[in-house]
């Protein structure tokens, strides 16, 4: 520890010195002399440290530098941690680089006792943090202007989905479930069933909620899970339909 806070120093005041020439001589987007230095005299996790607290240099930068590095992505997110940045944001952050989720889900720092998270509450804080509610314009029927924002957003999520249940052995229920509790929207809940192929039983045992739009199913048509968790309406073309004649229930499967 001893031995950080004098690196720390040093790197410090060297920065005092270096920055300056660098920064004036660059616009702000270029970094890496000032990388390079910060790297050159530190570990990793002093490294970023300093290049977070004390510079405010972009997360991407960093991450970008410490890779070349060959530094590990579960590594790198552990370093982050350790700044001023909070576990969300630094969640939040590596992700939308685009880091493996089952790097963040190894992070003995974001895991563990510290903070806490799995995998699930992860999956949650996302859908409850990406979440773009729907502008006037959208409701007008006007473009969407965060169109490509929500696609990525979209990703990041599935992206995390699919490693819950490669790495970390959820269950599709499970995955659709947190979805459904996170309050996601329709349009990911439908997105993420068709991606990893989730039947419309489970989908909908885990988010009944789900068969309120966009879909009619006929009764005989669905498995007897589902059956069993929503109450389906005979729909024909017949005088019944619609009044409640042949209504499967939980109460009468």
């Amino acid at each position: 520890m001893i031995r950080k806070i004098i690196s720390a120093a040093f790197v410090i005041v060297f920065i005092a010195v270096a920055s300056v020439n660098v920064l004036d001589a660059a616009d702000d987007s270029h970094w890496e002399p000032l990388l390079d230095v910060v790297f050159e005299k530190n570990d990793l996790e002093m490294a970023v440290l300093v290049l977070i607290n004390d510079n405010n240099i972009p997360v991407s930068d960093i991450i970008v530098k410490a890779r070349e590095m060959g530094f590990g992505y579960t590594r790198i997110a552990d370093a982050m941690v350790e700044t001023k940045l909070s576990c969300e944001q630094v969640i939040i952050e590596l992700l939308l680089y685009g880091f493996p989720p089952k790097a963040i889900f190894n992070s003995d720092k974001i895991c563990g006792d510290e903070y806490g998270y799995t995998p699930d509450s992860i999956l949650r804080l996302l859908v409850k943090k990406l979440r773009f509610v729907k502008t006037e314009d959208e409701e007008l029927g006007k473009k969407d202007k965060n169109v490509t924002i929500k696609k990525k957003n979209l990703e990041i999520i599935l992206a995390v989905c699919k490693s819950m249940m490669r790495d970390k052995d959820f269950t599709k229920y499970a995955v659709m479930l947190n979805l459904c509790q996170a309050s996601a929207s329709n349009e990911t809940i439908t997105e993420a069933s068709e991606r990893f192929d989730v039947s419309t039983a489970i989908t909908i045992k885990a988010c009944p909620r789900h068969a309120e739009y966009g879909h009619a199913y006929i009764s005989h048509a669905l498995p007897e899970q589902a059956h069993i968790v929503i109450g389906v309406d005979h729909l024909t073309i017949d005088g019944n339909a619609g009044k409640g004649v042949g209504v499967i229930s939980p109460k009468r499967p």
